[in-house]
């Protein structure tokens, strides 16, 4: 959805533009690499904070999000390295 809501950047050096780039170039490759074991995995431990906030518990709750944040913020990484390695316009 971010080519359709948001214009392209005007640069491309901070790294939360790389990595949604990143996740762009690597969706449209389709590699089965460890960046799709980090975001099931994330998917995961978010479906515990999530459930664990419906129960009303706070311990997973907390500790699934907290998790979870954890690990999309390592995949939001893989998704720039795979960015800067695999761009069109890399030199």
């Amino acid at each position: 959805m971010n080519p359709v809501l948001f214009p392209e950047p005007a640069g491309r050096p901070a790294w939360a533009t790389k990595a949604i780039l990143g996740e762009e170039l690597w969706l449209a490759d389709h590699p089965g690499d460890a960046a799709l074991a980090v975001d099931a995995a994330a998917t995961g431990a978010g479906l515990v904070g999530l459930l664990g906030a419906w129960h009303r518990r706070p311990v997973p709750a907390a500790v699934g999000s907290g998790v979870a944040m954890l690990l999309l913020l390592g995949y939001w990484e893989l998704m720039a390295r795979y960015y800067e390695m695999h761009w069109p316009g890399r030199k």
